[in-house]
């Protein structure tokens, strides 16, 4: 039986929450439904109930079967409290350790590939490297997400330093030739062929939610999914407030997150009170994924105010529940370029006035206008399910898969 070892994203610090763990298991689960084994690397995590009831994944049966393994180096911690680039360098010494041990017939990084000794992987037949986003094209490129509010506290010295230490602990100018390039996106895409001057495949996540059945009609409500300063949730607030400015209606607007980085949140809040908008906008933390689909399914739209986002699970997510998909509009806009084809399948905004007038036009549409637009997102969802997830996966396994 063939054995993959699968390691954790954000080169293998934890198996937790986040989209890139929820590719990462749907990995994991697709391999351990074709008859592998798997093991699960990374510095720590969650143990697997709790990994199932947060991604919706069923891999307890496997790990009662043996067929799936976890090997947390630092045991079952949510995030190891270990400075990144250390944390790579351990990670690296934990799966030359675990390679030699087992003899994977393949492995999968996530994100970078941590420097390895040569000859570890010898006789492994495959390495994937799955990037969300390289780290180390952030170092190399100096790349900053844009934000509303916080810049300085991503250009310090401590950045420079960090950048800096991660260069020496990943694979940065060159990658071993070994090494199976594939992206998230298009954006991703764009970056890894830059940095390593080789062909890139893309193999989008999947969405993985089953849509309600509407029980109601949607109601004047929108969902914006991110608690970090680079989602630029004050861009949608201030929408709304320029929407009441012109004596429209105002939606009510849900924003969730796992957590708010705290001094942002404390922003946003300040943000909304000061705009008078406390009954229209909510903040939302750990919200159960019932929960979630409750609000998926009776808003009318899914809205992204980042202006620097690889892919946009959360847009992709929402036009499933036919929820007419708001995007930023700009090259290094994911949910631009790749979830909604370029304006195919959703609107997109420049300014803080076209956002406005976007939300307007959507909340105020005739019936027939709205049922065309969701119909599309609909449709446009249809290229991110499962099955076309898992199809493509299991080709890349096979060396078929050729989506470049």
């Amino acid at each position: 039986m063939q054995r993959a070892f699968i390691v954790a994203p954000n080169i293998g610090l934890s198996f937790g929450g986040g989209g890139g763990v929820k590719v990462a298991l749907y990995m994991a689960q697709t391999l351990l439904e074709n008859d592998w084994w798997v093991h699960l690397l990374a510095l720590g995590g969650w143990n697997v109930e709790k990994l199932d009831g947060v991604h919706g994944t069923s891999l307890w049966r496997f790990r009662k079967e043996g067929r799936l393994v976890v090997n947390y180096l630092l045991g079952a911690k949510d995030s190891p409290r270990v400075p990144f680039p250390i944390a790579v360098e351990l990670i690296a010494l934990y799966v030359t350790r675990l390679v030699k041990e087992h003899s994977p017939d393949i492995v999968i990084f996530h994100d970078d590939v941590p420097k390895i000794g040569e000859g570890v992987f010898k006789n492994v037949s495959k390495i994937i490297l799955y990037s969300h986003f390289p780290y180390v094209a952030r170092a190399r490129f100096n790349i900053v997400d844009p934000v509303e509010i916080g810049l300085e506290r991503l250009q310090s010295y401590k950045t420079r330093l960090y950048y800096r230490a991660l260069r020496r602990a990943v694979y940065c100018d060159s990658i071993p030739k070994e090494v199976e390039l594939v992206a998230n996106s298009t954006v991703t895409k764009v970056f890894m062929e830059t940095l390593w001057r080789r062909n890139v495949k893309v193999l989008y996540p999947p969405v993985t939610f089953q849509p309600k059945p509407l029980k109601v009609p949607k109601d004047n409500s929108a969902v914006l999914i991110g608690g970090q300063p680079n989602k630029r949730v004050g861009d949608a607030v201030k929408a709304l407030a320029e929407l009441r400015s012109r004596g429209r209606s105002i939606p009510k607007l849900y924003v969730v997150a796992q957590g708010f980085v705290p001094w942002y949140k404390e922003w946003l809040t300040n943000l909304i009170h000061g705009l008078g908008l406390q009954q229209y906008v909510h903040l939302v933390e750990n919200l159960p994924e019932r929960d979630l689909l409750d609000l998926y399914a009776s808003a009318k739209i899914v809205l992204s105010t980042a202006h620097f986002e690889p892919f946009g699970m959360s847009i992709a997510e929402g036009m499933v529940f036919r929820d007419v998909p708001v995007v930023y509009r700009g090259a290094l806009s994911g949910p631009w370029v790749d979830v909604i084809n370029r304006g195919k399948y959703g609107k997109s905004f420049r300014a803080l006035a076209d956002l406005a007038d976007t939300i307007d036009y959507i909340m105020n549409a005739p019936h027939s206008e709205l049922f065309e637009l969701q119909k599309k997102a609909v449709e446009g969802s249809h290229r991110f399910s499962l099955n076309i997830f898992r199809e493509n996966f299991i080709e890349l396994i096979e060396g078929d898969f050729g989506h470049v």
